[in-house]
């Protein structure tokens, strides 16, 4: 670390966090860096969460009402002291080089920000939880081999998430009108750095491991609404850059291959019926070809699932593929519909 290291702001929203905030901030008190706060917001939490944040040295702030991630992210970043701040959630847990790692990228004054990953292992081993915190690490780990035109990526994902306060604050930090828990609003504004040509680092080492136990119909109803909020920010801002308002780079971590399994994913279960009703025969060939087809466009990801997890995980996620797909489209679906009824978030 350089004498002149920069000051750094940890930030850390908590709505009734209580399972996992104590295993969070016990995490940040090991950090090997020397100069750093640690800034929790209490997004108005009906549990003890703000009692276990007092007890540790970090400073507390409870919003009055509950507003959501992205305004108690904003929030904390208004009382923030350092140069750098650092989003995380309180449900993860930083490594002890976190901040060395982050500072060694900032020495660079060409680089606005710097991104991590979810780590690959997980302490929950369910089926569920193994198979998102994969998707996550597979989906983030594979956008540093494929930089935006030199400038990095085009995203800033909070569970671990590094930007310099003078570039934060010039873009007006969040868009306050993300409500509840976090789901697409660092999308957002990591399209928005992107943008401006702001650069944005993945930094591969940086790797955090995410205290988020999935049960099934859980995972379902996450994806269901991480596709409506990607779709809702894709149509907001094509509106936007078609009336002329705004010229826009999209950019998200969801591969295409994913993207174009889902209209073969919902052409499954229509294939299904047919071979039922008409017999089986060129339809149920159909149906074999289809499911095929979503699995060699999606066996890079499979791939990475096969070598974490083995062979009989690997069949289980090959069965549970076409599902997640099919719930996917459903919330682009629900986007669409929500979008022309007027309603833009």
């Amino acid at each position: 670390m350089t004498r002149d290291a920069p000051v750094i702001s940890v930030i850390i929203p908590a709505y009734n966090a209580a399972e996992t905030l104590e295993d969070c901030l016990r995490a940040v008190g090991h950090l090997d860096y020397q100069d750093f706060e640690v800034i929790v917001v209490d997004d108005a939490s009906t549990d003890n969460t703000a009692a276990i944040a007092s007890s540790f040295p970090c400073r507390v702030v409870r919003s009055p009402s509950n507003r959501g991630a992205a305004q108690a992210r904003n929030e904390g970043a208004r009382l923030a002291q350092g140069e750098v701040i650092v989003f995380t959630d309180a449900d993860v847990l930083l490594p002890a080089d976190a901040l060395r790692l982050l500072e060694e990228n900032f020495r660079d004054p060409s680089i606005a920000g710097v991104v991590g990953l979810l780590g690959s292992k997980l302490r929950y081993t369910n089926f569920a939880s193994q198979f998102k915190n994969l998707w996550m690490y597979h989906t983030y780990a594979r956008l540093g081999d494929r930089p935006v035109a030199g400038r990095g990526v085009g995203l800033f994902f909070t569970s671990i998430a590094a930007i310099r306060q003078v570039v934060f604050w010039k873009h007006g930090g969040f868009d306050a009108h993300y409500k509840g828990a976090s789901i697409t609003e660092d999308v957002e504004f990591g399209q928005r750095l992107l943008t401006a040509g702001d650069r944005v680092l993945l930094e591969r080492r940086l790797a955090v491991e995410h205290l988020k136990h999935y049960e099934f119909a859980e995972l379902l109803k996450t994806d269901l609404k991480r596709s409506f909020g990607l779709a809702k920010t894709w149509l907001r801002k094509a509106a936007q850059a078609k009336r002329g308002s705004v010229s826009h780079k999209y950019y998200t971590s969801v591969p295409w291959s994913f993207i174009l399994s889902v209209p073969l994913a919902w052409l499954l279960p229509v294939l299904a019926l047919l071979s039922i009703a008409r017999g089986l025969g060129p339809w149920l060939a159909a149906l074999v070809s289809v499911y095929g087809m979503i699995l060699v466009l999606n066996w890079a990801f499979l791939s990475t699932l096969y070598e974490a997890r083995g062979l009989f995980f690997l069949v289980q996620s090959c069965l549970f593929l076409p599902l997640d797909l099919w719930v996917s489209g459903l919330g682009v679906l629900w986007a669409v519909l929500d979008f022309l009824a007027g309603r833009g978030y």
